[in-house]
C-alpha cells in the first residue's frame, strides 16, 4: 500500500506567533481529512531569502507571507502572478511540481469577497478610500479599482500615497485601512467618514485602530480579510474547494472578538 507524503505548509512573518493562519488551515485540512501541516515561523526581512531556500530544498507545499515579507517576497519567487504584480506584494508561495516557485497576492480577492459577504457591497460606482501605501493597501487599491470603484488614497508618505491613487475629493463610500495601530490621522480624513460609511480595518488583534474615532457605525476588524484570503490561498495550493465553514469555526473559536464579525456572516 503506499501510503502518501504529507504536505508541510508554514507562515512567514515578524511577529508571526499571534497568527491565526496555522488555527484556519488546521481545521481545513482535518475538514477534508488531508495528510498535511501548517506552521509559524518567524521571519524577518534579512533571513526570508535563506528560509525560502530553506523551504524549496525541504519541498514544503506552500506557505503565506505576512508583515513585513510582502513585498520582498516579489524578488524571492520565481514566477509571479499578474495579481501579485499588480500589487507588487505576494501573500501566497506554491511549490510546483518541476520545483519553481510560484508566488501570488490573495488579499485583493479576498477584501472584495469579504466586504461582499459583510455588507453585500459591489465596489462597481462606488468611492473607496484606502488608507495607506504599503503591500496590502496596493492589493486592496488594484481590487477595487479593478471592480469599477473610485478609488482615492492617503498615507503618510503623501508621494507614495499619490502614486497608488489620487487624494480624497469626495465623501466615501469605503474606507479600507492599511495602516499601522500607531498611525495618526489628520483631522480632515478622520472627517471623512459619516454614519453610513463603511469601515474595513485590515488588521486584526490588536486594542487600537487609527480608523477607532471615525463615525461609521457598520466597521469591521481583518478577520473576515484573514479567513477569505485563507480560503483563496488553500484552493490555490490544493486545488480543491476551501471548507470555508471549518475555517470560520476554527477562527471563532480562537480569537476573542471574532463572533462579532464572523457570525455576521451567512453559513457557508
Amino acid at each position: 500500500m503506499t501510503v502518501s507524503r504529507i504536505a508541510r505548509y508554514a507562515v512567514l512573518g515578524k511577529p508571526v506567533a499571534h497568527s491565526l493562519s496555522p488555527v484556519m488551515h488546521r481545521a481545513a485540512f482535518r475538514a477534508l481529512g488531508m495528510r498535511a501541516t501548517y506552521e509559524a515561523i518567524e521571519a524577518g526581512p534579512d533571513d526570508a531569502p535563506t528560509i525560502f531556500a530553506r523551504l524549496r530544498d525541504a519541498c514544503y507545499a506552500g506557505w503565506n507571507v505576512t508583515t513585513p515579507l510582502k513585498a520582498q517576497a516579489l524578488g524571492l519567487v520565481d514566477h509571479a502572478s499578474d495579481q501579485a504584480r499588480a500589487a507588487a506584494s505576494v501573500n501566497a508561495v506554491r511549490l510546483d511540481a518541476d520545483g519553481v516557485l510560484e508566488g501570488h497576492s490573495t488579499d485583493g480577492m479576498g477584501l472584495i469577497q469579504a466586504l461582499g459577504e459583510l455588507w453585500s457591497f459591489d465596489p462597481d460606482g462606488q468611492t473607496a478610500l484606502v488608507l495607506g501605501s504599503g503591500p496590502a493597501a496596493r492589493a486592496a487599491v488594484v481590487a477595487l479599482r479593478e471592480r469599477g470603484a473610485d478609488v482615492a488614497c492617503w498615507a503618510r508618505d503623501g508621494e507614495r500615497a499619490a502614486r497608488l491613487a489620487p487624494p480624497l475629493s469626495r465623501k466615501p463610500a469605503l474606507i479600507v485601512s492599511a495602516l499601522s495601530a500607531e498611525a495618526v490621522l489628520p483631522g480632515y480624513v478622520l472627517a471623512a467618514a459619516d454614519e453610513l460609511t463603511l469601515i474595513f480595518d485590515c488588521n486584526y488583534g490588536r486594542n487600537h485602530s487609527p480608523v477607532g474615532a471615525m463615525r461609521g457605525e457598520r466597521r469591521s476588524d481583518g478577520l473576515p480579510l484573514l479567513l477569505h484570503q485563507g480560503a483563496l490561498s488553500f484552493e490555490w495550493w490544493t486545488g480543491r474547494p476551501a471548507p470555508l465553514s471549518a475555517m470560520r469555526e476554527a477562527l471563532l473559536a480562537h480569537s476573542s472578538g471574532a463572533k462579532h464579525h464572523l457570525e455576521r456572516t451567512p453559513p457557508s
